[in-house]
């Protein structure tokens, strides 16, 4: 699961944030991308359904939470509400300065865990998208660099692509991602996570024909991410989608991790 992502809101927050470096080339973007984000917080519906390269299937509905802090960091919750035998899992990213903490947690364990080192690679909700996953695109802004690369075309789409370095002392399994944001509604409708022999380990696609206003602004409705090496697919879609509602700092916190929402 992710936001503007990663889930759709991670990919959009990520490419809207400004750089440390202000390229003038990668501003222009930026400040396209920054008119589809939500003034203060958003409330999502989505389903994600996954299938692996047998055929098998996995479908789980939850409500994912975002809301950016006084001092411009982002705060992201996901709680699964279905199937009834993980519902209450959940997930929590706060992002600090040069970085994230992440936290998971499991009903039977009865407290929410930490993830650090090795756990970060673990997948999220048993899709396609490890925790990393969802650091990596949330934190791209925070990464060593943001160029911006030649202008493209995806689906006949014009895009610009805008690639940003993952800093080595990470140890990350990334080394770059590389954004391809839709020139007229400024979404990104593809993001290529590569990995350290420079080849495309996952790729998450917005199908144009999903990206739909929402009041004055773009949201992406579905996201599909492969992971390019097994084949494995997942899709996430948004039911429902409210903007700039007034959510508490306390949703956002270990303790609300437990109430299984």
């Amino acid at each position: 699961m992710i936001r503007r992502t990663v889930l759709a809101l991670s990919l959009l927050v990520a490419i809207a944030r400004p750089a440390h470096a202000l390229d003038p080339a990668v501003e222009e973007v930026q400040q396209c991308a920054r008119r589809n984000l939500p003034e203060h917080s958003a409330r999502q519906e989505i389903l994600l359904e996954s299938t692996d390269a047998g055929g098998a299937a996995q479908r789980i509905e939850a409500e994912l939470l975002w809301r950016r802090t006084e001092a411009g960091r982002s705060q992201l919750r996901v709680s699964v509400q279905a199937p009834p035998d993980v519902r209450g899992t959940s997930f929590l990213l706060l992002e600090r300065e040069g970085g994230a903490d992440m936290f998971s947690y499991l009903p039977e364990l009865g407290r929410p865990r930490r993830l650090t080192g090795r756990s970060i690679s673990g997948s999220l909700f048993g899709t396609d998208f490890s925790y990393e996953d969802l650091e990596r695109i949330q934190l791209t802004a925070e990464s060593t660099g943001i160029e911006r690369l030649a202008d493209a075309e995806i689906g006949g789409r014009k895009v610009s692509v805008l690639a940003a370095k993952v800093p080595p002392e990470t140890e990350s399994a990334y080394q770059r991602i590389v954004s391809y944001v839709d020139r007229e509604t400024c979404v990104p409708l593809q993001t290529d996570l590569e990995g350290k022999d420079g080849t495309v380990a996952k790729r998450v696609t917005a199908p144009f024909a999903e990206v739909k206003q929402v009041g004055t602004r773009w949201v992406p409705h579905r996201l599909e991410i492969e992971e390019q090496e097994s084949g494995r697919r997942t899709t996430l879609t948004v039911r429902k989608i409210d903007l700039d509602q007034k959510l508490s700092p306390s949703e956002f916190s270990e303790a609300a991790l437990t109430k299984g929402r």
